[in-house]
């Protein structure tokens, strides 16, 4: 299924090259986390955006991520 979801924003082959991870880290660094923050990703795929969140958010924060897809 996660080709499906790949395929619109032109991603051949989404476990090549890393186009998700470039983008989630940037989303992450736009979103101002505070330390300590707790962080819902809804769609977040294989955690491109959830894992840099959680770096951002330190040992007091949580984060949790949800996703359509089981892989």
């Amino acid at each position: 299924m996660d080709r499906i979801w790949a395929r619109p924003v032109g991603v051949s082959d989404p476990d090549g090259p890393d186009y998700w991870d470039y983008f989630g880290g940037r989303l992450v660094e736009h979103a101002a986390i505070p330390r300590g923050a707790r962080v819902l990703d809804v769609g977040c795929g294989t955690g491109s955006s959830l894992f840099p969140a959680a770096d951002k958010t330190g040992p007091g924060g949580y984060v949790i991520g949800i996703d359509i897809c089981p892989d």
